[in-house]
């Protein structure tokens, strides 16, 4: 490629380029107003082969030609002819610049250098281009070349390698430190041995330092060149753990036992001091340290001298406190020393060793702890066994939980529940009994004992449904009703209701739920159930409710009683609406709307007595009707509201349509208000004829005013007097 100042190529004779040159004089600036001379340029292919001769030449074209058009064969041919081995390195050496590892095999393997040969076989297994030329690059000796391919495939652990090669170990720790941490430490560590070899420790050891080896390397390094007195100042300067328990042990083979336990000491290596102290039968000293620390190899140690010397007591607790519990174990059985810390130590080891424990307890005839430790140890059955044939109830009581049947078999579960049945503990029973499927004894158990059945218990006692044609579900059922009757007996209505409902029994099951009074659940019962008798249950439950003012429960009646088709039962609703009207309200128009309804839906019933009811109801509706138009008549006509009045009377079986006291009250009130005391007064006196009682109907003052005005005084009518003086007592009990 042509520099700056460099043009008009004039000519080509390879291996040379001839242009022209404005650069002037040699280290000047290139400028137009220079004087052109003749330049010349050696091409980049051939490069350091300026002087060969023409049939070299010839062979280096031909070489170059077909190799480009991937003649690979003639391109071999063409270059047997040359021989020179400097040619073929320079040709390697511009492999190099151009990338062709392809020819580089070709230069390499004319050159005759096998060294190189197995250099460029190795770098070819390398996934960069870069880095395999930059191998090549290093092997032919162009290490700047090397360096740079190597930076620019961002292979920086291979131009670490290089500095170190190299010896440039400040060039190779700052590369690691930027681009490769990972090998960070190694190059510090091969700085350091370098450094070793070449004598200079003080360096070597920082460099240890850096790679985090010192604490073996340095003492090492030291030691093996005599200068212990440098070793040991080092070794107190830096506290190091590791390289004081080190000086320990070398202090001890010196027999210098004194420094050994203090440098342990400081090393905080327990198990050495206890080891040493103990080969000075210094035993007290062992146990001091063994406490203060609580080691456990410490303690393991000084056990298992303790046990040599025939301290099996110590040696058991010393066993224990460091965890060894199979020692301590083994240790107590083959003594038969403290065998209540024998319990206790198999209760915490492994299931194996409880086993041998329990064993060994079964064998000395203490039963319980064998029991004890067989529960615990998951040898469930052998546990039941022992319990029987010691008659051990206590033990057997607190396996109860324990039990199932992944444990033990069902006959051995229902053995247990009879054995706690002899004793008494029905509850335990029943527990077992479920977990053995015997489910009738458990269910007569519940009976019998009234043991409180939970929900997870009942769920329990469910047998699971048989699937299949031809499955007979008929014991299920059986067995569901009885445990839903026991649910009933314990006052559990939700529960009954599930268990009826599971066993087929919807009816039941509404009426258990029923006894629970629990709205909400009746209700959602009843939609969900779609069941005509169900409907009709929870309608006549509702009735027993406030639903005169929970317009929400009148609307579910209604509803009920039509999804039901219970035309009769709407009917007789709609007649218990208008009556409470009439008698807690006084609203006749709103009792002779429902009483309309109560007809509507009678016409549409199919029942035997349809007619006589039906009568019934249109001569309630035709007294209702009357006197509600009599009330309308107070103001506009009141002769005629007299009429009407008087009429009804006269009219027979009044009282099964409207209230009579509410016919004379009308009457009364529009007398007092006319100031017709007289007529007033007679009315009152035919209420009293006719047994009514004046207080729910007529107001006490104007009764009063009533007497008062046709001359009597109402405190000495006897009658009267104790009209009021309930109503009086009515209204205190009402405040």
């Amino acid at each position: 490629m042509l520099e700056e100042g460099q043009s008009s190529l004039i000519g080509l004779n390879v291996p040379f380029v001839h242009f022209i040159d404005r650069c002037g004089q040699e280290g000047q600036e290139p400028s137009h107003n220079a004087t052109p001379r003749l330049g010349c340029k050696v091409m980049r292919d051939f490069k350091g082969m300026e002087d060969i001769d023409k049939e070299t030449k010839v062979a280096l074209l031909d070489f170059s030609f077909h190799l480009t058009i991937g003649n690979m064969d003639a391109a071999y041919q063409a270059v047997k002819r040359i021989k020179s081995q400097t040619i073929w390195e320079n040709m390697a050496q511009m492999c190099v610049k151009t990338k062709r590892l392809d020819v580089a095999e070709v230069c390499v393997g004319n050159m005759g250098d096998a060294r190189i040969a197995k250099a460029l076989r190795d770098a070819k297994q390398e996934k960069e281009l870069d880095a395999c030329v930059g191998l090549l690059a290093l092997h032919l000796g162009l290490i700047d070349d090397a360096k740079q391919l190597f930076i620019g495939c961002e292979r920086y652990d291979l131009l670490c390698e290089l500095h170190q090669a190299r010896g440039e170990w400040e060039e190779a720790i700052a590369v690691a430190e930027r681009h490769d941490r990972i090998h960070l430490r190694p190059i510090y560590f091969n700085r350091a041995r370098f450094l070793e070899e070449t004598g200079d420790t003080q360096l070597a050891i920082k460099a240890y330092e850096e790679a985090n080896c010192h604490q073996k390397e340095v003492p090492r390094m030291l030691y093996t060149r005599g200068k212990l007195t440098e070793l040991e100042n080092y070794i107190m300067e830096k506290d190091d753990h590791v390289m004081t328990a080190w000086w320990a042990q070398y202090c001890e083979s010196k027999g210098q036992y004194d420094q050994a336990l203090k440098l342990y000491m400081r090393a905080q290596d327990y198990l050495a001091q206890v080891r040493v102290l103990c080969f000075l039968d210094q035993y007290e000293r062992a146990m001091d340290v063994c406490h203060e620390t609580n080691d456990p190899a410490a303690l393991y140690h000084l056990a298992r001298q303790l046990e040599a010397q025939g301290n099996t007591r110590g040696a058991i607790e010393l066993y224990s406190q460091a965890g060894g519990s199979n020692h301590a174990i083994r240790l107590a059985r083959q003594t038969g020393e403290m065998p209540g810390q024998l319990l206790g130590l198999a209760m915490h080891s492994t299931p194996r060793l409880m086993i041998d424990s329990a064993r060994h307890f079964e064998e000395q005839g203490d039963h319980a702890k064998a029991v004890a430790l067989y529960a615990k140890a998951g040898e469930t059955a052998r546990a039941l066994e022992l319990c029987f044939e010691a008659q051990l109830f206590d033990a057997l009581s607190d396996m109860v939980e324990s039990i199932d049947e992944n444990t033990v078999s069902a006959e051995t579960m229902a053995k247990c529940g009879q054995f706690f049945v002899e004793h008494q503990q029905y509850d335990k029973a029943v527990h077992l009994y479920v977990k053995a499927k015997e489910l009738d004894q458990a269910i007569d158990l519940c009976f019998n004992h009234n043991i409180l059945i939970t929900e997870e218990m009942a769920e329990a006692m469910t047998p699971d449904k048989a699937e299949g044609e031809g499955a007979d579900n008929s014991a299920r059922s059986a067995l569901l009703f009885k445990l839903a009757k026991c649910c009933k007996r314990q006052g559990n209505y939700h529960l009954a209701c599930k268990k009826y409902t599971q066993a087929g029994d919807k009816i039941k099951a509404m009426k258990a739920l029923i006894k629970s009074g629990d709205t909400e659940k009746i209700s959602f019962f009843a939609n969900v159930s779609r069941k005509k008798e169900i409907f009709i249950m929870a309608a006549n439950f509702l009735q027993t409710l406030d639903w005169h003012n929970d317009q929400a429960i009148m609307k579910n009646i209604i509803q009920y009683y039509v999804k039901a088709n219970a035309l009769n039962s709407l009917s007789g609703f709609y007649e218990a609406c208008s009556q409470v009207e009439i008698d807690e309200y006084r609203d006749y128009e709103k009792a002779f709307s429902a009483l309309k309804e109560a007809l509507k839906y009678m016409i549409k019933a199919r029942v035997p007595d349809k007619e006589e009811r039906m009568a019934s109801l249109q001569q309630r509706i035709f007294m209702v009707e009357k006197f509600v138009h009599a009330r309308k008549l107070v103001k506009q006509d009141p002769e005629q509201m007299i009429k009407l009045c008087n009429s009804l009377l006269d009219t027979p079986d009044v009282e099964s349509g409207i209230r009579v006291g509410d016919v004379y009250a009308l009457c009364v009130e529009y007398y007092h208000s006319t100031g017709d005391m007289n007529n007033a007064y007679s009315l009152i006196q035919r209420m009293r004829e006719a047994k009514i009682i004046l207080s729910p109907y007529l107001d006490r003052e104007m009764i009063e005013s009533i007497f008062r005005a046709v001359g009597l005084d109402p405190v000495a009518d006897d009658e009267l007097g104790e009209d009021i003086e309930e109503e009086v007592g009515e209204e205190i009990m009402g405040d």
